[in-house]
């Protein structure tokens, strides 16, 4: 059964090597998905060597705010490092969440991928949307990730039904999540900023492993 393990962040006020810690219980065979955001426009890289993430979503740039974001993934393996780097190609402040889930469904990480359709940007208000996405099987989770630019911004309001994962870092992520059961339209997902500032959304699900009705420990269940 996926569920949410646990989640970290890492950030720093400069600098081009990007580093977090890999969330708490992480094991072979868990998914791990990392969003790092730079206050600059400027690429976002693996620096992972052998134990390498796959870039899901390439920096994507607010251009006027200077701003970057990126989203990776990994499906962890034993003797994968406690600690993931990526590098900016410039220095700046920076900030990185890092998302674990265990039990992932195991041919498909997203249910609806991360993709510049599904991703917005906003030039500066005191808040702003993850955008509406409809997912395709019971049971995914809706991550929905807000990216106010500015020193150590986070939000004061977050989408209600949501989990909070992660608020905060000196070049602001706020990470939250649902689970969306039966599959259908997620709606619109607000963000509100401490200060009005511009920002940058995303709105993606990653895929449950389906369960069968043999589970048999009064869990709730569904099909794909």
């Amino acid at each position: 059964m996926t569920a949410v393990r646990s989640s970290s962040i890492g950030a720093a006020a400069s600098g081009t090597a990007v580093t977090v810690s890999a969330p708490a219980g992480t094991t072979a065979g868990d998914l791990v998905i990392v969003v790092v955001h730079c206050n600059a426009n400027t690429t976002i890289v693996d620096n992972n060597g052998a134990t390498p993430f796959t870039e899901d979503l390439n920096d994507y740039q607010n251009v006027g705010a200077g701003q970057t974001g990126s989203i990776f993934s990994r499906r962890i393996v034993a003797g994968d490092p406690p600690t993931y780097a990526f590098t900016l190609g410039t220095s700046t402040r920076w900030t990185a969440v890092a998302i674990t889930f265990s039990g992932p469904d195991p041919s498909a990480i997203y249910d609806v991928a991360p993709t510049v359709g599904n991703s917005a940007r906003d030039t500066g208000n005191p808040s702003f949307a993850s955008l509406d996405i409809t997912t395709l099987t019971n049971g995914a989770f809706h991550l929905i990730y807000g990216l106010p630019d500015g020193n150590s911004q986070s939000a004061s309001a977050t989408p209600p039904g949501y989990t909070v994962e992660q608020n905060g870092g000196n070049q602001g992520i706020a990470a939250a999540w649902k689970v969306i059961s039966p599959a259908g339209a997620t709606g619109a997902q607000t963000w509100t900023w401490t200060v009005s500032t511009p920002s940058i959304t995303f709105s993606f699900a990653v895929k449950a492993a389906a369960v069968s009705a043999a589970d048999g420990a009064g869990r709730p269940y569904w099909f794909d």
